[in-house]
């Protein structure tokens, strides 16, 4: 977006544990696109390539973390699942995902939310660890433990029931697409 001042934010890995459970709680599968914005050094979507078989897109403005990420897809033989792009995500589209992992701040999340409303598509699930997406309503909150101890919260978000376009106009999501949306996120022990 020209004319916007751009968003600087330090680089907290998300610790791996915690990366399983915020994919398994989104289930995560082959048929998905993962977008992790500000994706550090990958492991978000590595993981989720690797273990969990969807593609998936790292977008970081940090060149040199983007080179670890590069370097670590292409260790693991994973250039063909994992695109990483060196860029400030607020000027990739994200239409073609189906889930989308941050870890941002809340001010950066507000700040995505209107992006998220207007790219994503109906079902499209967002996952934020420990900060939350103002104004819009969690489908799910998970509170998980780090190996340190350290409880963290996972909130999952889906684009026709959680964000305020979806409160506010009536009829925007079909009882049928909520009842199999909640029937594939709560299938399991997610």
């Amino acid at each position: 977006m020209k004319g916007r001042k751009r968003l600087e934010v330090p680089w907290i890995p998300t610790p791996l544990e915690i990366v399983y459970k915020a994919l398994t709680l989104a289930k995560v599968n082959k048929g998905d696109v993962i977008y992790d914005l500000g994706c550090g050094d990958g492991r978000v979507v590595i993981v989720a390539a690797k273990d969990f078989s969807a593609k998936a897109v790292c977008i970081e403005l940090n060149e040199l973390l983007c080179k670890v990420s590069d370097l670590i897809v292409e260790r693991l033989g994973l250039t063909d699942r994992v695109k990483v792009l060196c860029e400030d995500f607020f000027n990739v589209t994200l239409r073609d995902a189906s889930v989308i992992y941050t870890y941002l701040y809340t001010s950066v999340n507000r700040s995505l939310s209107l992006k998220f409303e207007n790219e994503l598509m109906l079902g499209t699930r967002i996952i934020t660890l420990d900060f939350p997406i103002p104004g819009w309503v969690p489908y799910l909150v998970r509170r998980v433990s780090d190996s340190s101890g350290y409880i963290r919260t996972l909130r999952l978000y889906v684009i026709g029931i959680s964000n305020p376009k979806a409160l506010i106009i009536r009829g925007y999501v079909s009882k049928d697409k909520l009842l199999s949306f909640e029937k594939r996120l709560c299938s399991s022990d997610g």
